[in-house]
């Protein structure tokens, strides 16, 4: 890892740690760089392929001259296209530099028809008039500008396509100089259009296999957004929930993702705490762990074991008096961290009448494990310890040991959070291309962090 890449994780990493990174109501967003998206709509696209003599697009120019309205009619095969994600747009512009084909311009009378069937109708039209189409050159290039907005369409079998919109996209014409040549699109369908020249807008798809049950990450709603990195990259974000998660706004805040990185999976911290504390209660400790949303502080939910410590002691006279009674109530909870995964805090009931003087500490690194479909990501062992000196430490500093040392150690390294690998490994599907996971970290939510892989 370079050093620049470094930096931008850690910061990252600490935008993460001070707030949510998602929605509200939603679990997992996959951040794409416009980079790697450029390579998915070039791994769905089969280059150009033989098209109609009449397969145009007819554009018309504003007003008239002699009575008669400008056209031009536009035939080339496609190149594949520089791409920008425009926020503002909440579109992608794709940039094509056509240096073949031709560019036919005409003269249609008066003026515009109401409706025009075909590129045909139009070409062959009764006082449609057309001088000789001009060759189009790598030294007099055309370039034509399709911005195509985002789409997420529910697929009647089950499953969700994340695409382009290419039916609902803009499309204008320039000169080599950047002059507008074009006005406005009147004959010839985008999108068939396009298709026709090999070029797809298909970016993922979301589906269950079949025979397989539904995981905890299941999506019941896909939505899609473009939004900006820490550093102001822009994004295609792709979000999943249950099927109440709200209508998803325009991002208002930066995404914490590194720049470096092809992609980044974030699991909203509810979700994330959720899947460590299923994986850790099958194992065959009496230690527990909950969920428990947000307070005392904390702005991501955490872990807590399932019933507080309590420590009571009582002290009187020999003639069986008690006249002090100390009692301690805390709970040891898990969060996440920075730089060293899953960590331990302790909270005091605030109505303890002693409090404690100990120490736990206990963390639990993010691992990855595995290649292609087979990666996981899961925890591992760090370092645990017990200090604390005094009367009442050294009675429960024993006890305290065990729980650390014992089940919970063998119980949280053995967690294995299996369902975001169902989601974006299984069930997510990437023309040409499979994720690669090279970091992964628990600041609060979960971050898994890579490169777009392409795939045979």
């Amino acid at each position: 890892m370079n050093p620049a890449a470094g930096r931008d994780r850690a910061a990252v990493l600490a935008a993460m740690r001070e707030a949510p990174s998602l929605p509200e109501g939603w679990d997992v967003a996959l951040n794409l760089s416009a980079s790697s998206v450029r390579s998915l709509l070039a791994s769905r696209s089969s280059g150009a392929q033989a098209r109609d003599a009449d397969d145009a697009l007819v554009f018309i120019g504003p007003g008239e001259t002699d009575g008669r309205r400008g056209l031009v009619a536009l035939r080339a095969d496609l190149p594949s296209p520089s791409l920008v994600l425009s926020q503002s747009d909440q579109a992608a512009r794709l940039l094509f530099r056509i240096e073949a084909g031709t560019l036919q311009p005409g003269r249609l009378p008066g003026e515009t028809p109401p409706a025009i069937p075909d590129a045909r109708a139009l070409l062959e039209g009764v006082g449609t008039r057309w001088s000789d189409p001009l060759v189009i050159t790598d030294d007099s290039p055309l370039h034509l500008t399709v911005l195509a907005p985002l789409a997420v369409r529910r697929e009647p079998e089950g499953g969700f396509t994340v695409e382009l919109d290419l039916t609902a996209a803009g499309v204008t014409l320039a000169d080599a100089r950047g002059a507008d040549i074009s006005g406005e699109l009147i004959c010839g369908d985008t999108g068939e259009w396009l298709a026709a020249g090999g070029f797809s807008g298909h970016i993922a798809s979301l589906a269950s296999p079949q025979g397989y049950p539904p995981h905890a990450l299941a999506p019941g709603q896909v939505a899609a957004r473009i939004a900006a990195s820490l550093e102001g990259e822009p994004l295609l974000q792709i979000l999943t929930g249950p099927a109440s998660a709200p209508q998803l706004a325009a991002a208002s805040a930066p995404v914490p993702h590194p720049d470096g990185d092809g992609f980044s999976v974030i699991v909203g911290s509810e979700a994330a705490m959720a899947l460590v504390a299923s994986s850790y209660n099958l194992g065959t400790g009496d230690i527990k762990l909950s969920c428990v949303p947000p307070q005392d502080g904390q702005v991501h939910w955490f872990l807590q074991v399932h019933e507080p410590m309590v420590f009571e002691g009582r002290f009187g006279n020999t003639d069986g008096q008690i006249y002090v009674t100390d009692h301690a109530r805390f709970y040891m909870r898990f969060g996440g961290s920075c730089d060293e995964g899953l960590q331990l805090f302790t909270f005091t009931d605030p109505a303890s009448t002693v409090r404690l003087e100990l120490e736990l500490s206990a963390h639990y690194p993010v691992a990855i494990s595995g290649e292609g479909t087979g990666q996981l990501v899961g925890l591992e062992e760090g370092a645990q310890a017990v200090t604390g000196e005094g009367f009442y430490e050294n009675i429960v500093k024993p006890q305290l040991q065990t729980f650390l040392l014992g089940d919970i150690r063998a119980d949280m390294t053995r967690v294995r959070l299996t369902a975001v690998s169902d989601l974006v490994l299984r069930d997510l599907a990437l023309p040409g291309h499979a994720l690669t996971f090279e970091v992964a970290a628990l600041p609060g939510d979960l971050l898994i962090a890579g490169s777009l892989a392409p795939t045979p």
